[in-house]
């Protein structure tokens, strides 16, 4: 595990960017234009306990990554909302790998900004 504030982290998937995401990753985070290795996405799960309670709440995750799956853990460039169960978080993990493999991921970004 890269990053040690998650207690629970689910690799997912391992998916190569298109290149529209690709140009749309790189503008919102300038400070990735050098780093020419990010040609991936890697789709996780995160669960977390609010408030000390008994289970966990999920959401999906996403973040930069090379082919091998060595990725940018610092900055996500996607976070779901909030799920109460996983099976829901897996559910939206998998929507969301198909938005990526058809190179659509930036579309969530679009509408997320407009509302």
């Amino acid at each position: 595990m890269q990053t040690a504030d998650y207690r629970e982290f689910y690799q997912k998937a391992l998916v190569p960017a298109g290149m529209n995401d690709r140009k749309f990753f790189l503008d919102t985070h300038p400070d990735t234009q050098d780093q020419k290795l990010h040609t991936h996405l890697l789709i996780g799960l995160q669960g977390r306990q609010l408030d000390n309670r008994e289970y966990y709440n999920w959401k999906v995750i996403i973040y930069k990554a090379d082919p091998y799956g060595i990725y940018d853990a610092c900055t996500p460039i996607y976070s779901s909302e909030l799920y109460d169960r996983f099976d829901d978080a897996v559910e939206a993990a998998r929507t969301i790998e198909k938005d990526v493999t058809n190179d659509q991921l930036h579309t969530h970004r679009e509408q997320e900004k407009i509302s």
